[in-house]
């Protein structure tokens, strides 16, 4: 596990694309990536902050033959680990457990902020036209002194 750099900035790109999830936002400075022996990325994830103040778990994917072997749950400690404050995310309803492991709970719309109350706003207007397959969830994960 390290810090991206700007060479990862394609292989990241091209992961996010793989496993098709909202590939807006990528910046690697924010990143930090799984790697193998070889040094090639095998997972990545982001902390984005937004303009409301807000900050987003994001981004957290892992190439296919690299699944099931605690790659993502490093990944989400290590981002956890480095930011104390709340955090949201969206995510495929059928991730929920997934998630949910790491302390996160459905957000109720009245507690969000204004960027994620916008961005669920518009998965519903997509979910409606049948482009999406699966329902998308907007969790949340309290700081730690919340959740004392």
């Amino acid at each position: 596990m390290r810090a991206a750099n700007a060479s990862d900035f394609e292989a990241i790109r091209a992961l996010i694309h793989a496993v098709k999830i909202n590939p807006t936002g990528l910046d690697w400075r924010r990143f930090i990536v799984a790697v193998d022996g070889q040094d090639k990325i095998i997972g990545c994830g982001q902390i984005k902050a937004h303009r409301d103040g807000s900050y987003e778990l994001a981004s957290i994917a892992v190439v296919p033959e690299w699944r099931g072997r605690g790659v993502a749950r490093a990944i989400m400690d290590r981002l956890i680990s480095s930011h104390h404050g709340r955090f949201y995310l969206t995510c495929r309803s059928g991730l929920r457990p997934f998630y949910e492991k790491f302390g996160f709970s459905v957000a109720q719309r009245e507690t969000l902020t204004p960027y994620f109350r916008h961005l669920l706003a518009l998965v519903r207007l997509v979910e409606v036209t049948g482009l999406v397959y699966e329902g998308l969830l907007g969790m949340v994960r309290e700081a730690e002194e919340d959740t004392q």
